[in-house]
């Protein structure tokens, strides 16, 4: 029941515009009512935000408005779809109006209703026949009392009624009594309904803001978490980066480190090479200079036992 009047209030707000811009259509006492509340919040508004609230409800109902503060509450949790506990002026005065106009529209009803039963109560018929028009009256008004809108009811009191004032007339103001009893017990009942049910559609309205903000908590949390799945994710990833690039970079230094001293091996071998062949140099120097030696030794040789043949010879002599 609550969501349905919330809907009608919210696919009314729309069309309750376009009918306001209709002279033809206007209804004066809605219209009057709707501008007292824009002045009311305009006079209100002093930062120019253009915004009333749901606490703004029960200020407006200290003004004399002719609606509760349950109604007024009613409407704004209509509206009030997305539950952000605020709506604009405009949106707000077009809903009131909507629901206004359905309030009238229900009296209006009421009224023909009970216009149409005076009419058939002061209009002859077989059931009325015999009754003057006096006491039509005071019947029509005494139903009027009552509230009562089904005719096979009013034709059985009524014919209750005139069999009384025909055979006991001094029951008449017992039933008078008791339907009046009735009547107000009925009334009780309407009331305890309404109210019942203005507290139900508060409730649902209090129900649907709860669930609203649970779903709006739970997006915000989810968002959240993803959030920081991103940024772990991105941390990783990082993190990852970070580290090839270490490896890489301890791979170049090792690289670099290997070159280095493959270099200096290749200098050391070319270094040992050039050792070599001056050493080889050397030694092909010395073998030929101890061949010059080995060969002035034997000549020198040869010199000392020619002279020493001569010294023998010279001796012999």
């Amino acid at each position: 029941m609550g969501s349905s009047r919330r809907k009608q209030l919210r696919e009314g707000s729309g069309k309750a515009l376009a009918a306001a811009a209709s002279p033809g259509e206007e209804l004066p006492w809605a219209s009057e009512i709707v501008q007292r509340v824009q002045d009311f919040f305009r006079e209100r508004d002093k930062d120019q935000a253009g915004f009333v609230t749901r606490s703004d409800m029960q200020k407006l109902q200290e003004e004399d408005f002719p609606c509760s503060t349950e109604e007024l509450e009613l409407v704004f949790d209509g509206l009030d779809a997305a539950g952000t506990g605020r709506l604009c002026i405009e949106e707000f005065t077009a809903g009131l109006w909507q629901f206004l106009s359905s309030q009238k529209a229900a009296r209006d009803h009421r009224r023909q209703k009970t216009a149409s039963r005076r009419v058939r109560l002061v209009l002859p018929s077989p059931a009325l026949e015999g009754a003057d028009s006096e006491e039509r009256r005071h019947f029509a008004a005494f139903m009027d009392q009552l509230g009562t809108d089904n005719v096979s009811e009013e034709q059985e009191i009524w014919q209750l009624w005139v069999k009384l004032r025909q055979d006991e007339p001094q029951l008449l103001d017992n039933l008078e009594d008791f339907l009046a009893k009735m009547r107000h017990r009925i009334q009780e009942a309407r009331s305890k309904k309404e109210a019942l049910e203005v507290t139900l559609n508060k409730r649902v309205a209090e129900h649907d803001k709860e669930v609203q903000q649970l779903c709006e908590a739970l997006e915000q949390q989810i968002w959240q978490e993803q959030q920081r799945l991103e940024q772990e994710s991105m941390a990783r990833s990082h993190q990852h980066g970070v580290e090839l690039q270490q490896a890489l970079d301890a791979s170049e230094r090792e690289v670099q480190r290997l070159v280095t001293a493959q270099m200096e091996l290749e200098t050391r071998c070319r270094s040992l090479r050039s050792t070599q062949q001056a050493a080889s140099t050397e030694n092909r120097q010395l073998e030929e200079s101890n061949r010059v030696l080995e060969d002035r030794l034997q000549h020198l040789h040869r010199q000392l036992q020619q002279t020493h043949g001569r010294l023998r010879t010279a001796r012999a002599a």
